[in-house]
């Protein structure tokens, strides 16, 4: 297969002849895109430090009941480092590169994503969004298993065994390739060469860290290590699942129109702001990836007029997605269409 050609995630622009772009002014638009320090500092510092605070509760709870609750808290902001993955990845939170790769480096091992091959998979799914045998990214491919997506996903379990899989093999240069259909892509189609290497070191780094955790476990006679570094993705997997199925499920293939496949629900600070760094605002975050993710607000206030009915809030959205998700599982066909503003 001939290799596509993939820009750097934070050099990603929409072509407005292919893709549809908000009707916004351009003075606004660089305001806009301008990344504020401390901003990012202050978003970076609460995060981490609840984290690491949260960890120390589970901790000192170990052996209680307490731990039941510590630990799903624990879990829970530990398995929405996918959302500071995402944003470092995106490289548009500091100012400096330096610093948004460092934190996307240490983001993507805990939410368990290999950074190379993630950040250019990323990328294609801007630039491919929802396009069947392009995105890589699509959480809700058809014909619909009802049973994976409504329980064995609810705790991440395919993503993280795939994810393990992947870098055990990547760490040994075993690399897959697609041998279903020609138009079908695979990661090595998007990792450019002289990034494969780099993907080979950070996959046995992973599997290092992993590896030790368990002997360290061992040695102490504890399970305690597994839960705090290896696990939390999984039993602190649904919140996080609940806030992510939302971004684009029961909508549109192949459209080129992040207004039919991508979907933006109103949330609260505490699960859209501090939990999800604001990725709630998703048809906002597709059409100006450039856009900071504290930014992202605004931006929603300025183009709303432009966008279908946004869901207010989890309930609302999964009325829309679930029956829409059943219909699927036995018509391919069916999707939910938006109404779009004129």
């Amino acid at each position: 297969m001939k290799r596509i050609n993939v820009e750097e995630i934070n050099k990603i622009y929409l072509d407005k002849k292919t893709w549809w772009q908000p009707n916004i002014e351009k003075n606004i638009f660089k305001r806009l895109i301008k990344r504020n320090d401390n901003k990012a500092w202050f978003h970076t510092f609460l995060y981490f430090s609840s984290l690491l605070l949260s960890g120390v509760i589970a901790c000192l709870s170990w052996g209680t009941w307490y731990s039941i609750p510590a630990f799903f808290i624990y879990g829970t902001i530990y398995a929405c480092s996918n959302a500071r993955w995402h944003e470092y990845g995106h490289r548009t939170v500091f100012k400096n590169r330096k610093l948004n790769d460092f934190f996307y480096y240490i983001s993507s091992f805990i939410a368990f994503f290999e950074p190379i091959s993630w950040r250019w998979s990323h990328a294609n799914h801007h630039s491919q969004t929802r396009h069947n045998n392009l995105d890589l990214e699509i959480a809700d491919p058809r014909p619909t298993n009802l049973r994976i997506l409504f329980f064995t996903e609810f705790f991440g379990y395919y993503r993280v065994k795939a994810e393990l899989i992947k870098i055990i093999k990547h760490s040994f240069k075993i690399f897959d390739k697609n041998n279903e259909s020609e138009d079908k892509l695979s990661i090595l189609d998007l990792v450019p060469e002289k990034e494969v290497q780099k993907m080979i070191i950070s996959s046995r780094i992973f599997l290092f860290i992993i590896f030790f955790t368990i002997l360290f476990s061992i040695y102490v006679k504890s399970f305690l290590p597994i839960l705090l570094i290896i696990t939390p993705q999984i039993y602190g997997g649904p919140v996080l699942w609940l806030l992510a199925f939302t971004q684009h499920a029961g909508l549109k293939f192949n459209s080129n129109d992040h207004r039919e496949t991508t979907r933006t629900v109103i949330l609260g600070p505490i699960l859209g702001t501090f939990l999800y760094s604001n990725m709630q605002y998703h048809i906002e975050h597709h059409a100006c990836p450039q856009v900071p993710f504290y930014n992202l607000p605004e931006l929603h206030k300025i183009i709303k007029d432009q966008l279908p009915r946004s869901n207010q809030g989890l309930i609302d959205a999964y009325k829309e997605i679930i029956p829409a998700i059943i219909k699927q599982s036995k018509d391919t066909t069916y999707e939910i269409n938006k109404s779009l503003p004129v």
